[in-house]
C-alpha cells in the first residue's frame, strides 16, 4: 500500500519536476539543434534566413525571461511552466508539418516563448520544492541540473536513430519528439489537480489551507554579494560557451584540421566532463565555499581557451575542450543553489531570469560580433579576442570578492 502511494505521487514529487525538466530541455534543444536543417535542407533557404530565424527566437526568449518571467509570483511558476510546454509542442509540430518559412518563422518565435517562461519556471519550482522538503536542497538543484544534461546527452542520441530510421527526414524529430513536452503536460497538469484538491481537503477539514508565499520586501538583487558573484560567474562562462556552440566546429577544423567526426568527438568529450561535474557537485553538497569553486571555473575556463587559442593541434583542442567541461558543468548549479540560500522565494523568479536572461543575451549579441571578428581576420584570433572578455569578468569577479571580504570582515579591537 506504502509502494502504491509513492508511485501515485510521484508526478508530486521534485522527482516529478526532474522528468518535466528532461523531457522539456530535450525537445527544446533537439528543436535548437535541428531548425536549420529544416530551414535550409527542407525549405531550400541560406545561412541568412537561418541566422535572422535564430536571432528571432533568442530575442523573443531574453524578452519573456526579462519582462515576464522576471514578474512572476513563486504560485504562477508552475503554470508559467505549463504555458512553456503547450508552446513548445505547438512549435514543433508547426515546424515538423509546415512547408512555409513564415510559419517556420512562426513556431520559432514560440519556441522563443517556450524557452523564456520554461527555464527561468523550472529552476524557480525545483529551487522552491527543494527548499521546502529537503534538509538538503543544494543536492536537490545539483540533481536537477544533472538531469538536464543527460537529457541534452540522450536527445542527440534518439534523434540520430530516428534520422537513420527514416532516412534522413529532418521532420520526423519535430513530430517524435514533441510526445516529451506532452507527457510533460501531464506531469504539470496532475501537480495542479492535486494542488487544488489538497487546498479542498485542509478547507473541509477546517485546518489552514494551502497560502502562496507570502511577499517581502523587494531586494536590491545587483546589491545581494551571492547574486552578484553568481552572476558574474555565469557570464565568465556565456561568452566562451556561446563562441564554441556557434564556431566550436569551424574551429577545430579550419584552424587545427580536425575531421567532422572529430570535433562532434570534442563536443561529446566536453559535456561527458559536464556531467561528471555535475555529479560531482550532486554528490558533494551542500557545497559551502562557492566563492572558491567560482574562482577554480574562471581559471580552468581561461586555461581551457589558452589550449584551444595558443594550441596547433586537434589534440590540444581536445584538451582545452576537456578543460572547458569542467565549469560548464560546476558553474550553473553552484549559481542556482546561491541564489535559493540567499534570497526569500518571491524574488527567486526575479533573480533566475536576470542569471539565464543575461546568458541568453550574451549568446546573441557574441556570435554576432565574433563572427565580424572572425571574417576580418581568422578563427584562431576571434577565439583569441573571446580571451578579452573572460579576463576582465575574472579580474572583476576577484576584485568584488575582495571588496566583499574587507566590508564583511570583523573589525579588530584596539587593546587599551
Amino acid at each position: 500500500m506504502q509502494q502504491r502511494s509513492r508511485l501515485r505521487s510521484f508526478p508530486h514529487s521534485v522527482f516529478g519536476l526532474y522528468t518535466v525538466a528532461g523531457f522539456y530541455r530535450g525537445a527544446q534543444n533537439m528543436a535548437l539543434t535541428t531548425l536549420a536543417l529544416i530551414i535550409k535542407e527542407d525549405l531550400g533557404y541560406g545561412a541568412g534566413t537561418i541566422g535572422v530565424i535564430s536571432a528571432l527566437s533568442g530575442i523573443v526568449l531574453v524578452l519573456v525571461t526579462l519582462m515576464i518571467s522576471a514578474r512572476l509570483k513563486p504560485a504562477q511558476l508552475e503554470r508559467a511552466v505549463s504555458i512553456s510546454l503547450v508552446t513548445l509542442v505547438l512549435g514543433l509540430v508547426i515546424i515538423g508539418v509546415s512547408h512555409s518559412i513564415y510559419l517556420t518563422a512562426f513556431a520559432s518565435i514560440l519556441l522563443g516563448i517556450g524557452g523564456g517562461l520554461g527555464m527561468p519556471g523550472l529552476a524557480g519550482s525545483v529551487q522552491l520544492a527543494a527548499g521546502e522538503t529537503s534538509s538538503n536542497p543544494q543536492r536537490i538543484l545539483a540533481i536537477y541540473t544533472l538531469v538536464l544534461s543527460i537529457s541534452l546527452a540522450i536527445g542527440p542520441l534518439l534523434e540520430a536513430g530516428l534520422l537513420d530510421a527514416t532516412h534522413q527526414d529532418v521532420r520526423w524529430p519535430f513530430l517524435a519528439f514533441a510526445i516529451l513536452p506532452l507527457l510533460a503536460l501531464g506531469i504539470m497538469l496532475s501537480r495542479h489537480r492535486e494542488a487544488i484538491a489538497a487546498a479542498a481537503r485542509a478547507s473541509a477539514a477546517g485546518g489552514p489551507s494551502i497560502t502562496p508565499v507570502a511577499d517581502t520586501k523587494r531586494v536590491r538583487l545587483l546589491q545581494t554579494p551571492e547574486v552578484v558573484k553568481a552572476l558574474l560567474a555565469q557570464l565568465m562562462y556565456a561568452v566562451p560557451f556561446a563562441a564554441l556552440t556557434v564556431f566550436g566546429a569551424e574551429v577545430a577544423r579550419v584552424t587545427d584540421q580536425a575531421t567532422a567526426a572529430q570535433a562532434q568527438l570534442a563536443f561529446t568529450v566536453f559535456f561527458i566532463f559536464s556531467l561528471g561535474s555535475r555529479g560531482l557537485v550532486a554528490w558533494r553538497s551542500p557545497i559551502y565555499h562557492k566563492g572558491l569553486a567560482y574562482t577554480a571555473s574562471g581559471i580552468m575556463t581561461i586555461t581551457g581557451l589558452t589550449f584551444i587559442v595558443a594550441g596547433h593541434s586537434f589534440t590540444l583542442f581536445l584538451v582545452g575542450m576537456i578543460i572547458l567541461g569542467i565549469p560548464h558543468g560546476l558553474i550553473f548549479p553552484l549559481a542556482l543553489s546561491a541564489l535559493a540560500s540567499s534570497l526569500p522565494p518571491d524574488q527567486l523568479p526575479r533573480a533566475n531570469s536576470l542569471l539565464m536572461g543575461s546568458s541568453n543575451f550574451v549568446g546573441i549579441i557574441a556570435p554576432l560580433i565574433l563572427g565580424v571578428i572572425a571574417a576580418a581576420t581568422t578563427y584562431r584570433f576571434m577565439m583569441g579576442t573571446v580571451l578579452a572578455p573572460v579576463i576582465l569578468l575574472f579580474a572583476v569577479f576577484v576584485g568584488v570578492v575582495g571588496i566583499m571580504r574587507l566590508r564583511h570582515s570583523p573589525v579588530a579591537r584596539s587593546t587599551p
